[in-house]
């Protein structure tokens, strides 16, 4: 063979994959001719037939050389020239013959041999002309050369051709006594040889068609499992999920691709070796712990925390199981990837929390509001009622300080809850910031250091001002707090463009996108996740626990979100995304009203205390007041054509209706009339595009009788 190598192919024999070597002695491809003398794909019959070849090839160059070797010996001992002519003619064809095997024509190289054997003895016997003797018993080699050479099917034709070269020999014999016994003798033999011969090679032929049918099934069985294989093979390659297989003491017997691209991992180096080696998982001990009840229960779960290469921790949901094989037990680990569900998982938690906190503040705060309003009203009207320097004054002072002290806290909770009616406006973020600077400058002290970067030519954003600013005052606050040594406080100002849910559920569009980067101690993991919950602080007493939820509450109601990133020890991440204001819709141009004109109000609350109060704050400035609690009471007098009306004032939420559901018809029927909307909590988050598109004056509950009068007039409001 080729560099002195013994070359070898590998047939599958069965579905088990176990396979042997076979030289290519046998199945040499390179040989001149083999396609067509090994037709066959079977390797049994590949092996018989190369055999047949080979028997082939060595009988017609031995029977060549021996025919040479006695046309030599004959020349050398004197025998008749045509007997050594007729030797040497024979030897030649016989070298055509194995001429002919080694070019790949067996059977004709075969036939063409058996031909000149059975020439040559007739001609030695007619040259010769005495009798016969053992000559006759030579020509059943003839059947034996093709039984072991070629195929059943020549067998009957040498057969016959023996006989016929043995009637010619007797025919040109003497046909002594002698002549005749080793001619029937012979063609005795040479049936003999036939038969045995024949039932040899057909049963051969047939074990070795069972043979092949056999070894097709199972190489098409070797294949199928194969196929298989590569199903499985690309299923492993191509999923996301981590696929390992152990042995009982940890070690690595098999890594999916995928482990090279979720955590970096190439599975050549830790084939065989201890998986914690190259793995590097932060909660080893449950790790352990659930590779030990796989082994000893069959399965296990665990979340484990696993570190990249490049150094990101990735959480893995994994399933250990375990499985026999010829090598023992082993443990089957699937994982999966579920870092970022997780995460999303954790903000839908907190989404659901905060929504539902939410509503509990804002019905809370509703509640508030409302008494707070007949506090702050009841106070101002016996306030007024009593002479300067009266002593009872300062207690009622103190009484109206302390219900403004709560206003400020429930209208923190309904920004938070996200119930309150909102007058926007088109604002400038860049702009308010810039005059913010000084207060917010005296607010962090002298030891942290404001920096801006705005970007020019910002789109304008439909929110109220003082919004914006309650939202740079309480992060600048969580920041100052953040920084007992001092540093540096960001703001920092740009306009983006989003894809749909690219951040959030936020639909795609324009956004302006304030970030607020300090360099504090920073929020540590278990803290994190609550930091806009209302009432919650790290603040103890110093903290209300409400700056970061109003912030939420501020940018979810605005139509846009707040994230939070923060790291021990290095500063902490707030990021605003309020969308950009679209083009400016018209609004109902509502006729300003002199307050000398304003006689008649109509007050429409559910709220019998509110409802008095408003009243009774009214009557004190000369108005006539008309009352109603439900929108049947408020549409009767609306559609009463002889009532005169100057002005209504109803609230947004009346029990199950909408007050807001007046606006409509008074416009209609009463297109002079002031419409005051007042509210301290509003269910519905359209309230506020119903009233701005209304043109109402809009009234915040709890309201004094000064707020009340200046609604009526149509002057802004004072947090406007």
């Amino acid at each position: 063979m080729s560099h002195g190598r013994e070359e070898k192919i590998t047939i599958v024999l069965d579905a088990r994959r176990e396979t042997t070597a076979l030289p290519l002695a046998h199945l040499n491809a390179r040989r001149p001719g083999y396609d067509a003398c090994v037709p066959s794909t079977s390797a049994v019959a590949q092996i018989a037939t190369a055999q047949r070849v080979a028997n082939a090839r060595l009988t017609t160059a031995t029977l060549g050389v021996m025919t040479l070797v006695a046309a030599l010996v004959a020349a050398v001992f004197g025998a008749k020239p045509l007997v050594v002519a007729l030797l040497a003619i024979t030897a030649g064809g016989q070298g055509h013959a194995y001429w002919l095997t080694r070019r790949g024509r067996n059977t004709a190289g075969v036939l063409l041999s058996s031909t000149w054997l059975l020439v040559e003895h007739v001609g030695a016997q007619a040259l010769g002309g005495g009798a016969l003797g053992p000559i006759p018993y030579m020509v059943p080699i003839v059947i034996l050369l093709v039984a072991a050479t070629a195929p059943a099917r020549w067998l009957p034709g040498s057969f016959v051709a023996c006989l016929v070269a043995l009637a010619v020999e007797g025919w040109i014999s003497p046909w002594t006594g002698l002549d005749q016994q080793a001619i029937a003798s012979a063609a005795l033999y040479a049936s003999i040889v036939f038969v045995v011969s024949l039932l040899h090679v057909r049963g051969t032929e047939h074990a070795f068609a069972i043979a092949e049918r056999e070894d097709r099934a199972r190489a098409s069985a070797a294949a199928a499992a194969m196929e298989s294989e590569r199903r499985y093979a690309l299923i492993a390659d191509s999923a996301d999920d981590l696929i390992t297989l152990v042995d009982p003491n940890g070690k690595a017997l098999y890594l999916s691709p995928s482990h090279r691209r979720v955590l970096g991992l190439a599975a050549e180096p830790t084939i065989g070796r201890l998986l914690q080696e190259h793995l590097h998982i932060e909660n080893m001990q449950a790790a352990s712990d659930a590779f030990a009840r796989a082994l000893s229960a069959e399965e296990a779960r665990v979340d484990l925390v696993v570190r990249r290469a490049d150094g990101e921790l990735r959480l893995l949901d994994t399933h250990m199981k375990r499985v026999a094989s010829e090598q023992g037990p082993l443990v089957a680990i699937i994982s999966r990837d579920v870092t970022e569900r997780r995460a999303l998982e954790t903000r839908l938690q907190a989404s659901e929390r905060l929504e539902a906190l939410g509503r509990l503040a804002g019905s809370v705060a509703h509640d508030f509001n409302n008494l707070l309003t007949v506090i702050q009203g009841a106070s101002d009207l016996a306030r007024s009622a009593l002479p300067a320097g009266h002593p009872s004054r300062a207690d009622l002072d103190a009484v109206f300080a302390a219900a403004g002290t709560a206003t400020e806290l429930t209208r923190h909770l309904l920004t938070f809850s996200r119930r309150q009616v909102l007058v926007r406006t088109r604002v400038d973020v860049g702009k308010v910031l810039r005059s913010q600077r000084d207060v917010l400058e005296r607010l962090l002290g002298p030891r942290a250091r404001l920096e801006y970067d705005v970007e020019e030519n910002l789109p304008t954003v439909l929110i109220p001002r003082a919004h914006v600013e309650q939202v740079a005052m309480n992060l600048a606050g969580n920041a100052r707090d953040a920084m007992p040594s001092g540093g540096r406080l960001l703001f920092r100002l740009r306009a983006r463009h989003l894809g749909d849910r690219e951040v959030g559920d936020l639909v795609a569009g324009r956004y302006v996108e304030l970030e607020v980067q300090d360099e504090g101690v920073g929020i540590s993991p278990d803290v994190l996740p609550h930091v806009f919950e209302p009432l919650f602080t790290t603040k103890g007493k110093l903290g209300t626990g409400l700056g970061l939820a109003t912030c939420f509450g501020i940018a979810i109601q605005a139509g846009g979100t707040i994230e939070v990133a923060s790291e021990v020890g290095k500063g902490t991440t707030f990021r605003l995304l309020l969308p950009a204001a679209g083009a400016p819709e018209a609004s109902i141009a509502v006729p300003a009203t002199p307050p000398s004109e304003v006689k008649r109000v109509l007050v429409v609350d559910d709220d019998a205390n509110v409802r008095e109060m408003t009243a009774r704050m009214l009557r004190a400035e000369g108005h006539e007041v008309l009352a109603a609690s439900t929108l049947a009471e408020a549409r009767a007098i609306l559609d009463d054509d002889a009532a005169r009306l100057d002005a209504l004032v109803t609230d947004v939420v009346l029990g199950a209706e909408e007050g807001t559901d007046l606006i409509a018809p008074c416009r209609k029927s009463r297109p002079e009339t002031r419409i005051v909307v007042m509210s301290g909590y509003a269910p519905d988050p359209n309230a506020s595009a119903t009233v701005a598109a209304s043109g109402a004056a809009f009234l915040a509950k709890p309201f004094g009788r000064d707020q009340l009068l200046r609604a009526l007039r149509g002057e802004p409001r004072e947090d406007a």
